[in-house]
């Protein structure tokens, strides 16, 4: 009988240890983010301002897709980071809005780096053997200007919780600048001399 409540009492604190993850309704997995600038020269029109308070930096997206495609929109910009946890956001300002054609930057539309990502920059060989780094994700990047495609990967990199990006694969070439591209999001650790 104490096996079986220490066992039972393990369980309810493992399970209250895990954060449960919100899945993307199926209908939500179109809705993408777009820029605010993207979003005006495009002329999309704005549903609704969106406020997401205290949830885990894992659910952050998915909640926005959902609500987003509840409120009728097909596109999300992320307007202020209000509160973060280990440097991730957790609490955001967003805006949603209807888009009729698909979100292809141009040279013309510039886009913001938000708070938090001006810290992203890509993997350097030299500082591989000085830190630890974890792969968090691949992740294709297609249809942007190739002058802002790093912002682009950063901003995604910041909302996944990693600092540092690799690019692994050009998808599409414009005038010798890369337009699509493949990249690996890190999450990079910094070693002391004392490890």
């Amino acid at each position: 009988m104490k096996k079986f409540t220490f066992l039972f009492f393990i369980l309810i604190l493992l399970n209250g240890c895990v954060t449960r993850k919100i899945p993307v309704m199926p209908e939500a997995t179109s809705v993408t983010s777009i820029s605010e600038t993207s979003a005006s020269y495009q002329g999309c029109e704005t549903i609704d301002v969106y406020v997401l308070e205290d949830t885990h930096p894992n659910n952050v997206v998915p909640v926005l897709k959902n609500e987003a495609y509840l409120a009728g929109a097909n596109r999300y910009s992320i307007s202020e980071v209000v509160e973060t946890r280990r440097g991730r956001p957790s609490s955001v300002v967003a805006q949603f809005y209807s888009c009729e054609s698909a979100t292809r930057s141009t040279s013309d539309t510039t886009m913001k780096l938000l708070p938090g990502a001006q810290s992203v920059s890509p993997v350097a060989f030299s500082e591989v053997e000085n830190t630890s780094c974890k792969i968090l994700t691949t992740k294709a990047f297609e249809e942007t200007s190739s002058e802002q495609l790093e912002v682009e990967i950063a901003n995604e990199a910041y909302m996944l919780g990693g600092n540092r990006f690799h690019i692994t694969k050009i998808l599409e070439v414009d005038n010798g600048s890369p337009t699509s591209v493949v990249a690996d999001i890190y999450r990079c650790k910094h070693r002391t001399l004392n490890d």
